[in-house]
């Protein structure tokens, strides 16, 4: 294959197209970061890194949860919800969300969880290493 072969190929590739399939490839490690944002560090707001406490009547309840965790507000109780957290592809971006009904009818509505969904700058910067490992095999698999 000569250089011009090589170039017109490059030329061809859709970076926009491989960078989707990138993102669709790692639905699971993208929601997994979300997740650990919540679960782990407590963040309900992927701005300002917010951590917040239960009131201590729901201490109490969910010590009977499978994810009992009280040092702060998880989000997780069952783990419906972060089993639910899916990865929505648009052109210039992406979002997280939940189709389950306990976000949509009771958490989203409440201003303290609606910035839960989504990635801190630590997180952004783990999935563009991530994708741009991806996207430079891509690439080379297609010369």
């Amino acid at each position: 294959m000569t250089i011009a072969d090589k170039l017109s190929r490059l030329r061809a590739i859709n970076l926009r197209t491989l960078f989707d399939d990138v993102l669709k490839e790692n639905e699971d490690y993208i929601c997994n970061l979300n997740k650990d944002q919540m679960y782990e560090e407590g963040i309900m707001n992927v701005r300002t890194k917010q951590k917040q406490q239960y009131a201590e009547s729901t201490k109490i309840s969910k010590r009977k949860a499978p994810f009992n965790k009280t040092d702060f507000i998880t989000l997780r109780w069952f783990g419906n919800f972060y089993e639910s957290l899916r990865l929505i592809i648009f052109k210039d971006y992406f979002i997280i969300q939940s189709p389950d009904k306990v976000w949509g009818s009771y958490l989203e509505t409440q201003t303290r969880f609606t910035s839960a969904l989504g990635l801190t700058k630590e997180s952004k910067s783990e999935l563009r290493n991530l994708a741009k490992d991806e996207l430079i095999k891509k690439i080379r698999s297609g010369l």
